[in-house]
């Protein structure tokens, strides 16, 4: 039984803005569909997102949910890959996919008057695989070759080993592509065994923006019950993270030439307003070139090329990272002028003018993704997967607005303390 969600209408302050109007239907409260009607697009992005990522990979199987990811467009019940690719060739789209720690999205980018044939051949990807020994083969060969170009990149493995460390025993810690020893480990069984488990009606959410009313895409959904296969009652549970290994500090020796420092914290849940808090901190530290890391480590003192601060919000805890590089001889001075500037914004806070340019940089992206259909369509999977919630732009617009400087002071002083950082620092051998 299907069940109408309510209707969103966007009103943008400019009347000449284009009105998208958003639905969101849940089918016997397992699937979830989310469509925003764009009329004036030619162009349409459709998305089907999994609640299934690197953190229910199997143990001592890490990796499979990405495998499972690249294996799904080798062979399909009907087609194999190269027919899978002329047919999209064929109908002007581009199809792709990716897997986080938490879900797995494929999607797709198309002109409006191939949407028949791209919706069904996608929905025939994922909902129709056929597994063979032959392909599992292949594409680990690829994964394998993957997973060495990220072991050549310092920034990837400066990341991957602090989110190891935070993380702890947590399946959070699992990396996305896995180790060349996992991979090894994983067999066909394995592969139909994780598929069968996670790719069901119960965890799915099905997104389009474009010009399509949400009637048309529900109908197609209904005529395509076979492709999605029976839906099951199991929900994906998953074990809740603690928040433990605050403020530890590592050095290690490295191959690479430079220094690569990396501060991180490991934060709760938060919910929207929280989010948006912790989006306002990391621009103001260091992801613009008016944060305060920037223009001290950068433009005043000239240490480093790069410095920038990043966050990530899961479905029970937060993480924010804080990443240099820079000459060995350098790293001592940036680590002390870090230091130094993350106990003055904990101290002092930010200034009524940082507030007021974070707030319109956010409010510019958010309003500029409505002209991304990828972007959006990518969002809205993402927010029902992770958060159960639908991103209503309306209500993040006003939040934005309304955020005052003593609540984003208060939040820094809450989470952002000097002694809750972990430090790990790279040193050329």
């Amino acid at each position: 039984m299907a069940k109408r969600g309510k209707i969103f209408k966007y009103k943008p302050t400019n009347s000449n803005s284009i009105k998208v109007v958003s639905n969101l239907t849940k089918i016997n409260d397992k699937l979830t569909i989310i469509t925003e009607n764009s009329p004036y697009f030619n162009s349409f992005a459709l998305g089907i997102g999994i609640k299934v990522g690197s953190r229910d990979d199997f143990i001592g199987k890490e990796g499979i949910a990405h495998l499972l990811e690249h294996c799904v467009f080798r062979r399909t019940k009907k087609h194999i890959s190269s027919e899978i690719n002329e047919l999209f060739e064929k109908n002007g789209a581009y199809a792709n996919a990716f897997t986080t720690k938490e879900y797995t999205l494929f999607y797709v980018r198309g002109l409006k008057h191939n949407f028949l044939n791209i919706w069904d051949l996608l929905n025939e990807i994922v909902f129709q695989p056929q597994f063979e020994r032959s392909d599992l083969q292949k594409e680990k060969s690829i994964i394998r070759e993957e997973i060495r170009s990220y072991n050549e990149d310092p920034e990837e493995v400066t990341f991957d080993y602090a989110e190891k460390l935070l993380f702890g025993s947590s399946s959070l810690s699992h990396p996305i592509l896995g180790t060349i020893t996992s991979l090894n480990k994983i067999q066909i069984d394995d592969l139909v065994q994780f598929y069968d488990k996670y790719y069901s009606g119960s965890e799915i959410t099905i997104s389009v923006v474009g010009n399509f009313e949400h009637s048309y895409i529900l109908e197609l959904v209904s005529r395509n019950q076979q492709l999605i296969g029976e839906l099951k009652n199991d929900k994906n549970q998953r074990e809740q993270i603690s928040i433990i290994n605050q403020g530890f500090k590592k050095t290690l020796s490295s191959k690479f030439y430079q220094t690569h420092l990396i501060f991180s914290i490991l934060l709760p849940k938060f919910d929207k307003k929280e989010r948006l808090l912790l989006s306002i901190a990391s621009l103001l530290i260091g992801e613009s070139a008016s944060s305060r890391l920037y223009k001290t480590l950068r433009e005043k003192y000239g240490l480093v090329y790069n410095v920038f601060s990043s966050f990530t919000t899961y479905s029970d805890c937060s993480t924010i990272h804080i990443y240099s590089s820079m000459n060995p001889r350098k790293q001592n001075r940036s680590y002390e002028i870090l230091l130094k500037e993350l106990t003055e914004i904990h101290k002092n806070g930010f200034t009524p003018n940082e507030l007021n340019l974070a707030k319109e940089q956010l409010k510019a992206s958010t309003i500029i993704s409505l002209e991304n259909l990828s972007e959006r369509m990518q969002s809205l999977i993402k927010s029902e997967l992770v958060y159960g919630t639908y991103d209503n732009l309306n209500e993040t617009i006003s939040l934005i607005e309304n955020i005052q400087l003593n609540e984003l002071n208060e939040f820094v002083f809450n989470y952002l303390n000097p002694d809750f950082w972990s430090k790990i620092i790279y040193v050329p051998k």
